[in-house]
């Protein structure tokens, strides 16, 4: 049998997960391609331990991709110019690819510059370095506002936002200051981590309130005044001291481009099988839109857990094809999700999002214990996709 080739777009989280799984499951005669622009990969959940000086140096927690040509995976470095999902067909910076199957796992482009003065005012969560300046911040701000903006619904990771607030709030208390300094979220959100259902946006909120942690929902921005140090809500306005922003996620342009994406703006895909309208192309993770199949309305999050599961059902089904198999795996939209919550603790979510009449969710009360196992769960995950 001819080899075949699986070209994966994205050497983040879902894309490595997918290529691991591919390795281990086929013959060295099939090729197993990974597209990245960037040379090296870790994991956005370490923002959290940068923002409190857990990790001070990004270098500790970051792995070069170069190291996955001793695990039987090639390594293109360069930018996805152009799909072609029909020929399935890639143009990158670095040359012109074809493959049997296509894999996109590009995840979502988070751009503050489509919000004016975001990139002047506020933190991004999401960057590496920024998250190391935040903890800078938090040592230097006696009083005053600090702020966790959400700018745009939905985005990577809903627990991100209330984890950076529930971590200023720890860091204020253990500083001394916390009497002086408000902390709030204001977001465009009805409730927080609504894909899970609105008895854990609930149980959100009241910890939230148990902290003094002030929640502004349902807000659209409009702009930062970036000199005033206020934000410009569509129905009013707020003043901060510090700024740690979600901006606005997007598909990326050469999704779009491509013809992938929907009225939502991302890539629809089965809610099964991850298998996009072009047959062999697959799509995973952040770029794709998932309704789930309950009378909710609601979208899969957008979660790591769910790129590596999504990847690994990717996975098993090419391999069974390319074996001349039965497809044997389907994504049940079962998750978890740890959720800092400052002093070193963590809560735990899991369940079925794709649960009937909704998302079937239940938080488990934070503890050390809880906070120990994320962190050796990501050091895992970083070990064993690089």
């Amino acid at each position: 049998m001819a080899g075949k080739t699986i070209i994966i777009l994205g050497g983040g989280f879902g894309g490595l997960v997918a290529a691991q799984q591919l390795r281990r499951l086929l013959p060295p005669e099939h090729r197993v391609v990974v597209v990245e622009r960037q040379d090296t990969f870790s994991l956005c959940a370490f923002n959290m331990r940068f923002m409190i000086g857990e990790i001070k140096n990004q270098r500790e927690v970051e792995r070069a991709l170069s190291g996955l040509a001793r695990r039987g995976i090639e390594w293109v470095h360069g930018e996805v110019q152009e799909i072609d999902p029909s020929a399935r067909k890639v143009s990158t910076s670095s040359g012109t690819l074809e493959g049997d199957y296509l894999i996109i796992a590009l995840g979502a482009e988070k751009n503050g510059n489509d919000i004016p003065g975001f990139a002047e005012s506020a933190y991004n969560l999401y960057e590496a370095n920024e998250a190391i300046l935040v903890h800078k911040s938090l040592q230097e701000l006696d009083t005053g506002r600090a702020i966790v903006l959400v700018c745009r619904s939905p985005f990577s990771c809903p627990a991100a936002p209330y984890e950076a607030a529930f971590q200023m709030d720890s860091a204020f208390r253990n500083k001394g200051n916390r009497q002086q300094v408000e902390v709030a979220v204001y977001t465009p959100e009805l409730k927080p981590m609504a894909g899970a259902g609105p008895d854990t946006g609930d149980a959100l909120i009241g910890m939230l309130k148990e902290r003094d942690i002030k929640y502004y929902p349902q807000q659209k921005i409009q702009r930062i005044e970036s000199k005033d140090r206020e934000i410009i809500f569509e129905g009013g306005k707020a003043s901060f001291d510090l700024l740690v922003g979600i901006p606005p996620n997007t598909a990326p342009k050469v999704v779009r481009e491509a013809g992938l994406t929907d009225k939502t703006g991302w890539i629809p895909v089965e809610i099964d099988t991850l298998e996009t309208s072009f047959p062999g192309v697959f799509a995973l993770g952040d770029v794709t839109s998932i309704k789930q199949p309950n009378p909710t309305d609601l979208s899969l999050p957008k979660a790591g857990v769910f790129a590596d599961e999504q990847s690994r059902v990717v996975a098993a089904n090419i391999a069974a094809e390319i074996r001349g198999e039965s497809k044997p795996k389907r994504f049940d939209g079962k998750g978890f999700c740890y959720i800092e919550v400052g002093d070193g603790q963590a809560a735990y979510g899991s369940g079925n999002f794709y649960g009937y009449p909704g998302p079937r969710v239940y938080l488990e009360p934070a503890s050390h214990k809880l906070h120990e196992e994320r962190k050796r769960l990501e050091l895992d995950q970083l070990e064993e996709l690089v």
